[in-house]
């Protein structure tokens, strides 16, 4: 996988783990596609992403914080786990990166350190690119929240947060819309997929109704929210982190 000018990454999966292999210089040209695509791994939601950065050179210290942004933009949600491997003795002991990830002198070792992730119950339903997807969508939530004993208070909120991301890809990316739901502790994630690469944008509130206020209301009622274009597949995902508990 070509990731930009001068770093190609070969992606593998090790047990249920994928390992990241990037090879060539990292610099400020292909910095944001080296995110990019590590971004794209973890929506895949294997139970880590181990970067192996043996055969990576990187042109100033600072560029490491790339490893950061992932893990800031991951944390929340897909929860996957970020680990470093053959990079411990490049990294200054006092990093603020340490701080994020895990890092580990060898690819063996930071498999061995990947933990089991805690218990994640999810439920997928595919809705046609047609009117009647968020009310389908309203139902098939409100049913698998139940089911899943989900307080009614999250219920209402992840009920709203389906039917606003769903009308969002109904009347603009005119797709299918691929809806997850995912419980894991009490962090309920509502995710929607569709076949439109271009990002969802957060209008001003002052905007008219029709242009995209719908994620003003995800961006109100979620704990965060956020969305991974994919580009090279023609596709995004948006997703919302909703807290369960009362």
């Amino acid at each position: 996988m070509q990731t930009g000018s001068g770093v190609h990454c070969d992606v593998r999966p090790v047990d249920d783990c994928l390992v990241v292999h990037p090879t060539g210089v990292l610099n400020l040209a292909n910095y944001a596609s080296l995110r990019g695509t590590l971004l794209k791994c973890a929506v895949e939601q294997p139970r880590a992403l181990v970067v192996d950065l043996a055969d990576l050179e990187v042109e100033g210290e600072c560029l490491l914080s790339v490893f950061a942004a992932v893990w800031l933009r991951t944390c929340d949600w897909p929860s996957v786990p970020l680990l470093l491997a053959g990079s411990a003795e490049r990294l200054p002991r006092r990093t603020a990166l340490r701080r994020y990830v895990s890092v580990h002198d060898t690819l063996e070792e930071a498999l061995a350190h990947v933990d089991q992730p805690p218990p994640c119950r999810r439920a997928t339903r595919v809705l046609p690119a047609a009117p009647g997807s968020p009310r389908l969508a309203r139902a098939f939530v409100r049913r698998v929240c139940d089911d899943w004993s989900v307080p009614e208070q999250a219920v209402h909120t992840a009920v709203q947060v389906a039917s606003e991301l769903v009308t969002n890809t109904v009347s603009h990316a005119r797709s299918e819309a691929r809806l997850r739901l995912e419980l894991r502790c009490d962090m309920l994630t509502v995710a929607v997929s569709d076949d439109d690469p271009t990002p969802v944008v957060l209008r001003d509130p002052g905007a008219a109704p029709q242009e995209g206020t719908g994620l003003l209301v995800v961006a109100q009622l979620a704990r965060t929210w956020g969305c991974v274009p994919d580009r090279g597949k023609g596709r995004k995902v948006v997703w919302a982190v909703l807290t369960t508990s009362e």
